[in-house]
């Protein structure tokens, strides 16, 4: 399932830092574990499960802000109104339990420099139509997709432009492993990577580089790459990226895409 969740701005000149993905995730999780802390726990503790992998099985988008401006590492707000798309892997009974639970929620958002008081004013669930036949989808990325290559030793991960030979496979590893873990069985025997189809289409990758934990001393910094990509592969993986993310570190805000009809 996956929800439009429209904010109303509370304070009249909200500013928040340019890097809030920690913030708006950490808030997700408070809301999660308010309703049910056991989950919550699991969630950020163990997740779901395929090898030696855990995955949180949800995502959210970067916060759509029509009115804005940016000074130094501050985004000021000038709308009323923002939102942001968030995105679950869960069994479709839980619809109206997930949506509940953010309905009315009044938080605030931001670092030690600035915090911006906001409130839920809709939450909208958003249809999602998979083609039926196999015919290659478009998705449109909504937060950075992060893709990365182990390195021997202890060298950090090496982050991958979407023209990387190996960036469309690894993709697609991950999707298998999601699918293996939110649904507790082997993937098909044919579900062979080196038959799906990943390309780039449309403008350019851009590429965002975000600071996670920014100014402490678990700070951290992730590249991903925002742009359009067509991928064929069977429906089921393209409705596990969709919903619980394309690529790495899903729950801290990357990752999150949406479907571009045929013409949009």
């Amino acid at each position: 399932m996956q929800f439009k969740i429209t904010l109303r701005c509370l304070d009249e000149y909200p500013v928040l830092p340019i890097n809030y993905q920690y913030e708006l995730s950490a808030w997700i999780y408070k809301v999660l574990q308010n309703a049910d802390a056991g989950y919550s726990e699991f969630l950020h503790q163990y997740g779901y499960q395929s090898g030696r992998k855990s995955f949180k099985l949800f995502c959210f988008s970067q916060l759509n802000v029509p009115k804005r401006s940016i000074e130094g590492d501050r985004l000021h707000i000038g709308s009323r109104e923002i939102s942001f798309i968030i995105g679950f892997y869960l069994d479709r009974a839980a619809e109206e339990f997930v949506r509940g639970l953010f309905q009315e929620q009044q938080f605030s958002l931001g670092d030690r420099v600035s915090r911006a008081r906001l409130v839920v004013q809709t939450v909208e669930m958003r249809s999602m139509q998979l083609p039926e036949t196999a015919a290659p989808v478009r998705i449109r990325m909504q937060s950075p997709l992060v893709v990365a290559r182990k390195r021997e030793g202890d060298l950090p991960d090496e982050y991958l432009h979407p023209d990387d030979p190996d960036f469309g496979s690894l993709l697609f590893l991950n999707l298998l492993d999601k699918y293996a873990a939110a649904t507790g069985t082997a993937v098909p025997s044919w579900w062979d990577t080196t038959r799906f189809g990943f390309r780039p289409v449309g403008q350019p990758p851009k590429s965002k580089l975000i600071t996670i934990k920014s100014g402490t001393a678990a700070q951290t910094k992730v590249k991903g790459w925002v742009f359009d990509f067509e991928m064929d592969a069977p429906r089921e993986l393209v409705e596990v990226g969709i919903l619980a993310g394309f690529g790495k570190e899903n729950a801290q805000g990357f990752g999150c895409g949406e479907l571009v009809q045929r013409g949009g």
